[in-house]
């Protein structure tokens, strides 16, 4: 499986619960600071971290013989999970994403993940949550290795496409849940932008999984300027790589809020859960005003500093028992799983506090919260991360003290 780096995509909340001003161009939230919002402006104290149990490695389907990522989220009764790079056995393939769900939400006793999609199918082997456009599969073809191509002749053979999960959220309004992705490249020719040892990022989207037909669409960006990609332009993406909101996702009220364009920390924006597919309601956080107010522009250029970014995202989540935000994360070439606690989703944020250092591995990431299994009022959280050594996603119970 991939190093922690190769999630490292170069570019994948607030709340507004009424009236809002713009003034020259800048969205000034006048009702981001409601206390009973949970929003402070202040940081709740760090907790302290009673105590930590590995519980051992997620249970999944008997086809799976190694996957990554395992971001999730609740819909109804069920738990939604999302992957990245899937390798399956007997017989042996590959998959770029897949998905899974359970309506087991006790992780307790560990979580179990025998579902083939999102959906909770039992079909005889997972399959591709996020799939090819038509675009993409023609230029597929026309570039496989088996129209006889090589490097010399065609710097696009054999290349393909793949597609990373990153955060997913429910939209049960809508009978959705929704995933953000990274569109990659692979395979091409040295200095292509399909090159390296795993591609390389053309730009993130949306994915809509329909929980009532059980069918994943990509999401058409609409009111925005098309992003390029090499088969084309691609409607379906709503950012291109040097701004690409992937990294963490979360819903407040009726607008759902995502953080990307990560370097050492993530920006974040903020759009209506119902128009979504709108980039033009997209606004992006500029820190605050003298009052205090959050300031919020149409341009992504406008976005400041945030939470300190994970190696292959973020999960923030509010927890009550803790009186704020947290943000759970796993830096890169790092293997320690840290936290900061926040007194909203775009702060102000604590300092870094260690969680747990993984255990029996070199290089461990993608670590990530599961909000949707706490207990106790989220004083204990469910986190996992992938481990390399042995090629599993590993469960993880974490009790705050107070």
């Amino acid at each position: 499986m991939a190093a922690p780096d190769r999630r490292v995509v170069a570019a994948v909340v607030a709340l507004v619960l009424g009236a809002t001003a713009i003034v020259a161009g800048v969205v000034v939230g006048r009702r981001d600071r409601l206390p009973g919002a949970g929003l402070s402006d202040t940081v709740p104290p760090i907790p302290s971290v009673r105590s930590v149990a590995e519980l051992g490695p997620l249970t999944e389907h008997a086809r799976v013989g190694a996957r990554d990522n395992g971001q999730s989220t609740r819909y109804g009764d069920r738990s939604i999970w999302v992957f990245g790079d899937t390798v399956l056995r007997r017989p042996e393939g590959f998959l770029s994403n897949s998905g899974a769900s359970t309506t087991d939400l006790r992780a307790a006793d560990g979580i179990r993940l025998p579902a083939t999609d999102v959906f909770g199918s039992d079909a005889s082997s997972p399959a591709a949550m996020v799939t090819h456009t038509p675009a993409e599969g023609a230029f597929e073809r026309r570039h496989a290795a088996s129209t006889g191509c090589t490097a010399a002749t065609d710097p696009y053979c054999g290349a393909t496409f793949a597609f990373w999960p990153g955060p997913v959220i429910a939209d049960p309004r809508r009978a959705r849940v929704l995933a953000f992705y990274v569109k990659l490249c692979r395979g091409g020719a040295e200095g292509t932008p399909c090159s390296g040892p795993y591609g390389r990022p053309l730009g993130t989207g949306v994915a809509a999984l329909d929980m009532r037909t059980h069918r994943v669409t990509r999401l058409t960006a609409a009111n925005a300027d098309p992003v390029g990609s090499i088969e084309g332009a691609d409607p379906t993406l709503f950012f291109p790589p040097s701004d690409g909101y992937h990294a963490a996702a979360l819903v407040v009220g009726a607008d759902a809020y995502v953080y990307g364009a990560c370097t050492d920390r993530c920006h974040l924006a903020r759009v209506p859960l119902n128009r979504i597919s709108d980039r033009s309601r997209w606004t992006f956080y500029g820190g605050r005003e003298a009052d205090g107010d959050a300031r919020w522009s149409p341009e992504p250029a406008a976005a400041v500093d945030t939470v300190l970014a994970g190696s292959a995202g973020n999960t923030i989540f509010r927890s009550p028992a803790l009186g704020g935000w947290l943000n759970v994360y796993l830096p890169a070439g790092d293997d320690t799983i840290r936290a900061q606690i926040g007194g909203s989703p775009f702060g102000p944020w604590s300092a870094e506090f260690r969680l747990l250092t993984t255990r029996g591995s070199d290089v461990a990431y993608a670590g990530f919260g599961h909000p949707e299994y706490a207990e106790d009022g989220g004083r204990t959280q469910y986190l996992t991360y992938y481990r390399t050594d042995t090629e599993n996603l590993r469960l993880v119970k974490v009790t705050f003290g107070g």
